[in-house]
């Protein structure tokens, strides 16, 4: 695994990242879109 992350690059790395946010976002909207659909 070690050897893994030194052979990425950093383009991948913040790609990575920036996935990880956009996978948050759409969580917190699905969240709240079943919240309120619940509530209807």
């Amino acid at each position: 695994m070690k050897y893994y992350n030194k052979t990425r690059t950093i383009e991948q790395k913040v790609t990575d990242r920036e996935i990880l946010e956009l996978l948050k976002k759409q969580n917190e909207l699905l969240e709240s879109i079943l919240e309120n659909v619940k509530k209807n």
